[in-house]
């Protein structure tokens, strides 16, 4: 979530992230990979060297169970040929584009500046490389948004025809992220207004053909997660809704949290705290919740 603009750190992270990888073979060599997600912050600022890097080392130490999927969030203002070869290469098979609003002045007000032409040419960049399973995620409840300018990004995303929409309402604990200071609290659209997006986003997704999934995301009825939902298999884990019934999530990286079936575990949140830790021949593991 920190940018870094020096190749020094950046080195130092990912190969922190495969000494990781390394003692968690060590501990328990006999786990069976049955899906990767990459999430952020934003993965594709590894470079596609690192992502690479650290992706052969995890197929080289763990085995991985056919059909699985590989998930990574990407946020398409940096996502160049380059990256697009990266992912395929590794074996990719669903995108996440991170969009939150196309609106003009939205985007301003939270310092994200992403055309709709942006998100559709890495949207079509994936598709041609043969990564066909898309997500867009988007936010509500954003300083200036409207009825009005929700609708228009409903429209450019709709035209899209993602896979998957995730449409979370935006929380400001700027005591929780101080970043979040920076956005004009008297901006955000009060309680009775966000209800209203809130039924919009319902209303115009559901009718384009989606099947809402509980309170914040959508699928197409041929994806694995509607198809879950509707057989009674899904369930939601602390990472949201998931199709996959495996009780291990096994968290790798700054921050990365893992649910196993006697508790859960958080790694150093910082990235130098993490690779000292795992240095000095430790776990990252900084705290952890035993359940009972």
């Amino acid at each position: 979530t920190i940018a870094m603009n020096r190749a020094e750190p950046l080195d130092a992270y990912a190969g922190a992230m495969m000494l990781e990888i390394d003692r968690l073979a060590e501990l328990a060599p006999e786990l069976i990979v049955g899906a990767i997600q990459w999430g952020g912050g934003t993965p594709s600022q590894l470079g596609a060297r690192r992502l690479v890097d650290v992706a052969r080392h995890l197929a080289a130490r763990f085995d991985r169970r056919s059909g699985a999927e590989f998930s990574m969030e990407i946020d398409p203002r940096y996502c160049e040929d380059e990256f697009v070869d990266a992912l395929t290469e590794i074996g990719v098979t669903r995108a996440s584009l991170g969009v939150q609003d196309f609106d003009s002045g939205v985007q301003q007000a939270i310092n994200r500046l992403q055309s709709a032409e942006t998100t559709a040419a890495v949207l079509d960049r994936l598709r041609r490389a043969g990564i066909r399973r898309i997500n867009i995620d988007l936010v509500y409840g954003l300083p200036r948004q409207t009825l009005a300018t929700l609708s228009r990004t409903l429209d450019s995303a709709l035209a899209l025809e993602p896979d998957r929409f995730a449409v979370f309402g935006y929380a400001h604990v700027p005591w929780m992220k101080p970043r979040q200071r920076l956005i004009d609290q008297a901006e955000l659209p009060g309680a009775a207004l966000r209800a209203e997006m809130a039924a919009l986003v319902s209303e115009r997704v559901n009718s384009a053909g989606y099947r809402q999934i509980g309170l914040d995301h959508f699928a197409r009825l041929d994806d694995s997660l509607a198809k879950a939902e509707a057989s009674g298999r899904l369930r939601r884990t602390f990472q949201g809704y998931v199709a996959d019934e495996s009780p291990w999530v096994v968290g790798i990286g700054a921050s990365a949290i893992s649910s196993l079936p006697d508790g859960y575990v958080q790694n150093s949140a910082t990235a130098d705290r993490y690779g000292a830790v795992l240095e000095s021949g430790g776990l990252a593991t900084a705290r952890g919740v035993a359940l009972s």
